[in-house]
């Protein structure tokens, strides 16, 4: 049949061959552009669902979170209405890739595990493992090894690296670096190998964060650039920008803001919310004052994840606090301390901007629940990093700055002094000039 009598259905079908074909060439746009096309034929036969779960996969992996989500759930609605439990939990676990309320995350995932029951196991699998990362502490445990239990008897090799990949984040909470990068770069060439792009990625920017993490500046570097390059190289923009901004964070560090501002033009519409805070910080080191709050990012770019509601609130802080602004800091202060945090979350990491607005402004009790943070008394994690990829700084400052707050003064002088070697060898000259206040 040629094309010019060529009906819905065959037009249909053409395009949603064209857009398997450059989905399986990571081509996320095009695919996105002829699902969407499909879609607006309402060819007879056509799965309206399919299509929605699918165009959503690719808007996510070009990094589009409103229009991923609004036709996942879409996708989500109405599977449940036709009774298809296979498919809500395929639009399910897509929609899982995407940040969001943990809350929200732990229902929906409930949900697609009732309506599925026992029925497809690698689902099952699949999804007791992800509701498991947004159960309380005490409770992740019960599904997260009934899933694992079920990849071992059926063999399911991308569920398996899952345990792998907790494996990884437990050697980091527990300060074992060196094991944390083998892992993940172990997991991250089991779902290269897999196809499962976003997870490689995922897994590689994961060793590159515990690498700097726990103090390798240069090798957490070299290990967020190879992350960005192969989430570029698979056109994983949300992948690509959270190493990216791994990258800016060091040159910030280091005062190098000509290469920071190069490695943010990388992805110069990057929808990770730490590009503006780090064009925020640099204008603040500048001198520019009020002129940086400009670049203050708002907090629904947040997406209601804590980690990241948590970040945009305490920069609002600390630049409110330096621009002279007290009272409106106050009131941001208030709102980093009443993010809902399940008790594993750090605040160290959210924290290092406020090294100047936490002891002027911060209340004893919050001073004391963040000081507890450095001695794993509010965190069960075993140890504290020395840097965080999510401000370009380092921890030192802040835990001396706290504790000289609180009176602590043999503590201030001990961690000021230890900062300082450490800043000064890793040539983070703005962070060791800071450690040098409390270091007596």
């Amino acid at each position: 049949m040629t094309s010019q009598h060529a009906g819905p259905a065959d037009e249909a079908a053409a395009l949603r061959l064209e857009a398997e074909r450059a989905e399986a060439a990571t081509l996320w746009r095009d695919a996105a552009g002829a699902y969407e096309r499909c879609l607006s034929l309402a060819a007879p036969g056509e799965d309206e669902a399919a299509l929605l779960t699918a165009a959503g996969r690719c808007y996510w992996n070009m990094s589009e979170a409103r229009t991923a989500w609004r036709m996942l759930r879409r996708a989500i609605t109405l599977y449940q209405q036709r009774g298809d439990a296979l498919g809500q939990a395929g639009a399910t676990l897509e929609l899982q890739r995407i940040w969001g309320p943990p809350e929200r995350q732990r229902e929906m995932a409930q949900s697609a595990l009732d309506a599925l029951g026992a029925g497809d196991p690698h689902m099952q699998a699949l999804l007791l493992v992800r509701v498991a990362r947004f159960m309380p502490e005490g409770e992740w445990r019960a599904p997260f090894d009934r899933g694992i239990g079920i990849a071992r008897e059926h063999g399911f090799e991308d569920v398996l690296a899952v345990a792998r990949e907790r494996d990884a984040w437990v050697a980091g909470d527990e300060g074992r670096a060196d094991d944390a990068v083998a892992i993940f770069t172990e997991i991250h060439e089991a779902f290269a190998r897999l196809n499962i792009y976003d997870a490689a990625a995922n897994a590689l920017r994961g060793a590159g964060y515990n690498a700097l993490t726990f103090g390798s500046i240069d090798g957490g570097y070299e290990l967020a650039r190879r992350a960005f390059e192969y989430a570029s190289g698979v056109h994983l923009d949300f992948q690509a920008q959270l190493a990216q901004m791994d990258m800016a964070a060091v040159h910030f560090a280091r005062g190098d803001f000509a290469a920071c501002q190069a490695t943010l033009d990388l992805v110069p519409h990057a929808a990770d919310f730490r590009g503006d805070l780090h064009r925020l910080w640099m204008a603040e080191r500048r001198g520019e004052g009020e002129a940086a709050l400009r670049h203050l990012p708002d907090p629904s770019r947040g997406g209601g994840a804590p980690t990241a509601m948590g970040q945009i609130h305490a920069a609002a802080a600390a630049a409110l606090h330096h621009a002279g602004r007290n009272d409106a800091a106050r009131q941001a202060l208030g709102a980093w301390a009443e993010v809902e945090r399940r008790p594993a979350d750090d605040y160290a990491e959210e924290a290092a901007v406020l090294v100047d607005c936490l002891p002027e402004l911060g209340d004893e009790d919050l001073l004391r629940r963040v000081h507890g943070g450095f001695h794993n008394e509010t965190n069960p994690r075993g140890a504290l990093g020395q840097f965080t990829p999510l401000q370009g700084r380092a921890i030192a400052p802040l835990h001396a700055a706290v504790a000289h707050r609180l009176g602590l003064e043999d503590e201030a002088r001990a961690v000021a002094r230890a900062g300082r070697a450490w800043c000064e060898a890793e040539r983070l000259a703005h962070d060791a000039a800071i450690c040098a206040r409390y270091a007596g």
